[in-house]
């Protein structure tokens, strides 16, 4: 009798160990602009389509949620926008298969390049993503379906997207009825606040800034305030194409800009320097956030280390100066605290 009342507890202990060691917590990566498309596009062709990844996949293995903004439509077709010929990208479609192969399961579609090949480019975009089971949000059918949040649910708690860029397309005529990204609007607050009724923890996505500054503008902060006030919990900006500084402001941080990530050579300074921002997110709340920096070298993300990580981390520190953040540098790591 002895023996089975000891098996029982131990059984129970055991179960009771078991449950307690279950991960609760969600692992949410993010990264700055995904351009497949220019100098990447010619690198890929001699290289294959999984060269962009080979030294940052295994950081996303494993992760609940790996983010990104996707600066190019995936579009086979012609019909461009009128607009400068230098700046009109697309990629192939093979690519999304390894973005999906990567790790990659939420994209940003709201930005000034989704529509550069109008609404047929945004519309076989969002198809060929669909088809790979990776999410996407700041973009849809129409106009109010592009200003939809997106929804998911990870470990009992719902974590919601929103996404806008402050920059019309170019070389593209508005209709509501027409496929198009969403843009920052008088609705915003609203927005966001319905979002935010809909989920534990939002993330707001903007578009923003000037290009090759490490400082953000007043108009960013301006919208990164009124958007914090109005329910988002986690801000992440692109477009500026350089680290832009990290700001505590009630409590929730905003990312000015994480820079580029998959990107070709560009001449200006900082634009080969990004972070992989490594958040953990407990109970409704960011517990931690760990920012590991990175080289683009060859159109290629690479983990950067010792001096060249202790550069880039320095100088994210430089930009987030007088923005209540404290980042705490350990073995090439920058620690959020």
């Amino acid at each position: 009798m002895n023996k089975i009342i000891i098996i029982i507890v131990s059984v129970v202990v055991i179960l009771v160990c078991l449950v307690g060691s279950v991960d609760d917590a969600i692992h949410f990566t993010a990264v700055g602009d995904i351009l497949l498309s220019r100098g990447v596009s010619e690198k890929i062709d001699k290289e294959g389509f999984g060269y962009p990844y080979n030294h940052v996949k295994d950081l996303f293995a494993n992760k609940d949620i790996v983010f990104g903004n996707l600066e190019c439509p995936i579009y086979e077709g012609k019909g461009a926008a009128y607009k400068r010929r230098d700046l009109i990208f697309k990629a192939s479609s093979e690519n999304a298969a390894f973005l999906k192969r990567a790790g990659f399961n939420i994209l940003n579609l709201a930005n000034n390049h989704t529509m550069d090949y109008k609404s047929d480019g945004l519309i076989s975009t969002m198809e060929i993503l669909n088809e790979q089971n990776i999410k996407f949000f700041g973009a849809g059918k129409n106009y109010s379906e592009a200003r939809k949040p997106l929804i998911i649910d990870k470990k009992d708690s719902s974590i919601g997207f929103l996404g806008y860029s402050i920059f019309p397309p170019e070389g593209f005529i508005f209709s509501e009825d027409k496929a198009d990204v969403a843009r920052v609007g008088n609705n915003l607050e609203n927005e966001i606040k319905m979002a935010k009724k809909q989920c534990d923890f939002l993330v707001v996505s903007f578009h923003w800034g000037n290009e090759y500054h490490f400082y953000p503008s007043e108009n960013q902060k301006q919208l990164a305030y009124q958007a914090i006030d109005s329910g988002a919990d986690l801000i992440l900006g692109h477009h500026p194409h350089v680290l832009q500084g990290i700001e505590k402001y009630m409590d929730k941080y905003i990312f000015y800009s994480l820079g580029n990530f998959i990107f070709d050579k560009q001449i200006q300074k900082g634009t080969d320097e990004s972070i992989i921002v490594d958040i953990v997110i407990k109970d409704d709340d960011i517990e931690n956030i760990r920012l590991i920096p990175v080289k683009i070298i060859d159109c290629q993300p690479t983990i950067a280390a010792d001096d060249e990580a202790e550069y880039i981390l320095q100088r994210l520190k430089t930009y987030s100066k007088g923005m209540n953040t404290k980042i705490f540098i350990d073995n090439g790591i920058g620690n959020v605290r």
